[in-house]
This record gives structure tokens, sequence and C-alpha cells, in this order.
């Protein structure tokens, strides 16, 4: 089976029941939802998209910045019941289906609107129109970076304590609280070397490369094994302890690495 492939397919299928679902379900309370992310990219080895540690990073805006639910039982209630549209309505589209693509949902908020694209061409538009920002010069984006990666030292230190009374399924909640650092985490590092804009738009196999080109081999090697450590991971359905382990370890190793590295600039 190609097992990529198949999770493009998915991937698609997902794409569309949410460009369904949006405007039907929350129409009245949104302006606009965009798709950024790996799944815009081109996927040319399995570390460029792993089923669930990989997601699909949506991004709404609310008509005057308000709840995108009610926020009391109903509100509760009408969230919970899309999430059941979302995985019959995908089951329609992929009876086949080897995973049901996870949606990382995120209300641009006023303080968050550095995340809204410069042009469109850097994002999937799944409703409404999107609002643009100002172009970000490359020195700022190098900053802000920097920034992000300096940022990393709290998560860092609280993980000993996160993790000493996890097991089981109790490891998933350790991963989804990593997997979206560890994936921007080394493109933040790259962008210090070389064009950030650039960076950014490079799927995870040109990351490596560019990673190794500038002599951070070791960050190289530990981000690819992270994700192949992921596809592992899925393939056991998130149950074996021991890969658990090692996949929650590279994680770890990828935001420390990163995090020396910054120290160092």
């Amino acid at each position: 089976m190609d097992r990529l492939g198949e999770a493009r397919k998915d991937v698609e299928a997902a794409i569309a029941v949410w460009g369904e679902l949006i405007p039907e379900r929350m129409g009245d309370r949104v302006s606009y939802a965009t798709l950024k992310g790996s799944v815009l990219k081109s996927w040319d080895g399995l570390v460029d998209y792993v089923p669930v540690i990989s997601d699909l990073d949506i991004h709404i805006g609310t008509v005057n910045h308000q709840p995108l639910f009610p926020r009391d039982q109903e509100g509760f209630k009408y969230a919970l019941e899309t999430t059941k549209y979302y995985e019959e309505r995908f089951i329609e589209h992929r009876p086949g289906h080897i995973h049901i693509p996870r949606p990382q949902i995120v209300i641009v908020e006023p303080q968050l609107e550095i995340m809204l694209p410069e042009s469109e061409d850097e994002v999937i538009v799944l409703y409404g129109e999107i609002p643009l920002r100002d172009e970000e010069s490359e020195p700022n984006c190098q900053r802000r970076d920097l920034a992000s990666l300096m940022g990393l030292k709290p998560l860092l230190d609280r993980l000993p304590e996160r993790i000493i009374d996890r097991i089981g399924l109790e490891y998933y909640r350790i991963i989804r609280e990593l997997c979206w650092n560890v994936s921007p985490t080394p493109v933040r590092v790259l962008s210090q070397f070389t064009d950030s804009k650039k960076a950014w738009k490079m799927n995870r196999t040109s990351i490596i490369g560019e990673l190794e080109a500038v002599g951070l081999t070791d960050l190289a090697t530990v981000y690819r094994s992270y994700y192949i450590k992921g596809w592992e991971a899925f393939e056991t359905g998130f149950t074996d302890n021991w890969i658990m382990r090692e996949l929650i370890a590279l994680a770890y190793d990828v935001l420390w690495r990163s995090y020396e590295l910054a120290k160092s600039l």
C-alpha cells in the first residue's frame, strides 16, 4: 500500500468536508476560514505528513471576534454534534480511509493576526474573504523566529513533571502537547541561517536537507527520526508504550537541540 498516497486521499476528503461544514454549521459566526501548513505542500517522503501527528491547520476569523459557538450548554452540544457530522461525512467520502485527519482549529483573535497570510497563495480558502497582513521584513521574521525558539525554555522545564505520571493512553496527551511545537521549531532554526520566508514554504524533506546543508546534521537527524517514529506510533494505534516513549523522547530532543542552538546565536 502507498501509505502516503492513501493519507493524501484522506486529507483531500477531510478538506472537502470542512469546506461544507464551516458555512453550514458556523456561517453566521465565521467571516473567513483558511487552511495552511503541511497539507498544502508537496509530500516527497514520509516525514512530510504523519497521520494524527500532522493536522489540518484551520484558521478561522469570527464576525466581530465573537466566540465560534455560544458559551452555553447549547453551544457545547452544537460543537460536539459538528464533530459527529465531520466523522460521518468523511467516512461517506472515504470509506477506505487509513485515518480520519485531525483538525486543529485556531481562532484568529486580534493578538494572533500575525498568523494571517501575506498573500492568498499561502493558504486554501475554505470560506469567506480573507484579510491579508502587511509584508513582513526578513530581519523581523528572523527576530520573531528566534524569540519563539528562546520561548521554548518553560516548556522544556516543565516536561519532566508532565511526563512522570503518564502511562498508556496518557502518553498520547503528551504527544498532542508537543507535536504542534515540534513541527515549526527546526524551521525557525533554519530561518536564522537562510532566507526565512523561503524556509517557511519548504516541506519537511527540504527542511531536513537544508539543515544538513548548513551543518545542523544532528538536528536534521532527530527531526527526521521523530516523524518516522510517528508513523510507527500511528501504525500501532498509539498503543505501544515503548514506541510512544521513544516518540516523546525524540520530540523533546528536537526542542532541546533547537533551544540550545538558539542560545548560541
